[in-house]
C-alpha cells in the first residue's frame, strides 16, 4: 500500500482511536475493581459486625438481668419485664428485644470508618422472608426493594434459638460518588492523557495539511517567479541582440531598444524589491521614513499613475472625497505602494471594465479609506487568507492574472506599521471593498 498523506492521516487515525478506546476500557475496568474492592470491604466490616453482635447482646442481658434484679429487691413487679424474661434465650424473642437498632448502626458505623468507608449508608434486617425486623422508618421503607434485592447482605450468626437466622442489608446512594472521589487523582490524569493524545493527533494532522499547503504556494511562487523573471529577461537578451544587428544600427531604432531594457530592467528591480520587501518585513527590520505628507496627494498621484491604464481599458477610477487635504506623519514612498497594490488588484481581478471608487472620510482619530472595485470578489472561504503571505485567491476565468500573492500580506503590514487598520468585505461576482484606518498623526 503506497502511503501518501491520506493513508498516514488514516493510520493515525485508527492508530489514536484504538489508544482512547483502550484507555476508556482501562477506566472502565479499573473503577468496576475498585467497586468490588468497596463490596468486598463492606462484606468484611459486616463480618466484624456479626463478630461483635453477640457481645452487645450478652452486655445487654446482663443489664436487663441486672435491672430485673433490683426492681425484685424493690419488690417492683412489672408483668411486661416478667414477660420479656420468660421470653429470653427463645424462639420467640424479637432480634429488636436483643439489640437496638441504634446500637447496631454503631457497630457498623465503627467498622466502617476503620476501612475509610464514609459515605452515607442505608441497612436494615430482615428475616429469611424479607421482612424488616426492625420498625422501618420512612428512609429504610422507601428502599427496602432495593435492600433485599440489591443490597450488600450477610447472616447475623448469634447464638440463640431463633428458628430463622435474620441478615443484615445495606447500602449506599452515593457509593459512585464516593468511588470517583477516591479515583479523582487517577481519572483526572487518564482524561487530560486522552485528552492531549486528542489535541496532539488535531496539532499533528493540521500541521501536516498547513505544511503540504505551504508546500504547494511554495511551488506556485516559484514558478509564478520564474515566468514573472523569464519575461523581461527573454525582452533584454532580444534587445541586446538586435542592438548587435547591422541592419539596426539607426539612432530611433537604438534609442527604441535601449528604452525597452531600461524598462524591462525596471520591472526586474521591481519584482527583486518587492520580494526583498517581504523578506525585510518577515525579520521585522522594516524601518518607515516618517514625514509629514497629505494623503490626499498620494492617492490624487497614484489614481493619476493609472488614467493611461484604465482609459486603455474604458474603466474609470472615481474620487469621492469629503475632505481638501488629510495631513499626517508617514513613509511616502510605502503608502503610495499600498494604494498602488489596492488599484492594481482591482484592475488585474474583473472581468469588465474596471469601475473603482476611492472615498475617503475622517472621523475623531482617524482617516477612513475605502477602494470599492466591480472585480470578481472574493467567496467566504478565502476572505480570511487573502492577506496571508503568498496566498493567491483563485481566479476563476481569469488566467493571466500574473502576481506572487505578496501585495495584500505587504499592504496590511504597512498599514499596520503606521498604527492603522485595515479589513475587506467582498461579494462574489460583484466586487470588493478595502477599508483603510490611519491614525491621524499632525
Amino acid at each position: 500500500m503506497k502511503l501518501n498523506l491520506k493513508n498516514i492521516v488514516v493510520l493515525i487515525s485508527v492508530a489514536i482511536i484504538g489508544l482512547i478506546a483502550v484507555q476508556i476500557v482501562w477506566i472502565t475496568n479499573a473503577i468496576e475493581v475498585r467497586k468490588s474492592q468497596f463490596d468486598q470491604e463492606v462484606k468484611t466490616s459486616l463480618v466484624e459486625v456479626t463478630q461483635e453482635i453477640p457481645k452487645v447482646i450478652r452486655q445487654n442481658k446482663e443489664t436487663k438481668f441486672f435491672q430485673r434484679q433490683q426492681q425484685l429487691n424493690q419488690g417492683v413487679t412489672d408483668i411486661n419485664a416478667l414477660i420479656n424474661a420468660m421470653l429470653d434465650n427463645t424462639p420467640f424473642q424479637k432480634f429488636s428485644d436483643k439489640i437496638t437498632k441504634e446500637q447496631l448502626d454503631s457497630l457498623i458505623q465503627s467498622q466502617m470508618k476503620k476501612r475509610g468507608i464514609t459515605t452515607p449508608y442505608i441497612f436494615g434486617v430482615f428475616d429469611a422472608t424479607g421482612n424488616h425486623l426492625y420498625e422501618a422508618d420512612s428512609i429504610a421503607k422507601n428502599h427496602t426493594s432495593e435492600l433485599v434485592s440489591e443490597g450488600i447482605n450477610i447472616p447475623v450468626f448469634v447464638d440463640d434459638f431463633m428458628l430463622t437466622q435474620p441478615f443484615i442489608s445495606i447500602i449506599f446512594p452515593k457509593k459512585n460518588n464516593f468511588i470517583f472521589k477516591k479515583m479523582w487523582l487517577i481519572l483526572s490524569i487518564s482524561l487530560l492523557l486522552i485528552l492531549a493524545v486528542i489535541y496532539a493527533f488535531y496539532f499533528t494532522v493540521n500541521t501536516i495539511f498547513k505544511q503540504k499547503q505551504l508546500s504547494e504556494i511554495k511551488n506556485d511562487f516559484i514558478n509564478n517567479m520564474t515566468h514573472e523573471l523569464k519575461t523581461p529577461i527573454s525582452t533584454i537578451q532580444l534587445a541586446c541582440e538586435a542592438l548587435n544587428d547591422a541592419d539596426m544600427n539607426s539612432k530611433e531604432s537604438q534609442q527604441t531598444f535601449v528604452t525597452m531594457i531600461k524598462d524591462e530592467n525596471t520591472r526586474l528591480k521591481g519584482l527583486v524589491d518587492t520580494v526583498l520587501k517581504t523578506a525585510i518585513l518577515d525579520k521585522g527590520q522594516m524601518k518607515l521614513q516618517s514625514e509629514p505628507l497629505d494623503l490626499l496627494e498620494i492617492i490624487h498621484k497614484v489614481r493619476g499613475n493609472f488614467s493611461l491604464q484604465i482609459n486603455q481599458l474604458n474603466g474609470k477610477i472615481l474620487l469621492d472625497n469629503e475632505l481638501s487635504e488629510m495631513p499626517l506623519f508617514g513613509d511616502n514612498q510605502h503608502l503610495t505602494n499600498v494604494f498602488q497594490n489596492l488599484i492594481d488588484n482591482a484592475i488585474k481581478y474583473t472581468s469588465k471594465a474596471p469601475e473603482i471608487i476611492i472615498s475617503t472620510a475622517k472621523t475623531i482619530d482617524s482617516y477612513l479609506i475605502k477602494v470599492t472595485d466591480n472585480g470578481i470578489g472574493i467567496s467566504k472561504e478565502n476572505l480570511d487568507k487573502i492577506f496571508e503571505k503568498l496566498y493567491r485567491v483563485p481566479t476563476g476565468d481569469l488566467h493571466n492574472v500574473k502576481g506572487f500573492g505578496l501585495g495584500l500580506n505587504y499592504v496590511k503590514s504597512m498599514i499596520e506599521l503606521h498604527g492603522g487598520k485595515i479589513e475587506v468585505k467582498s461579494t462574489k461576482d460583484k466586487g470588493s471593498t478595502f477599508i483603510l484606518s490611519l491614525p491621524i498623526t499632525e
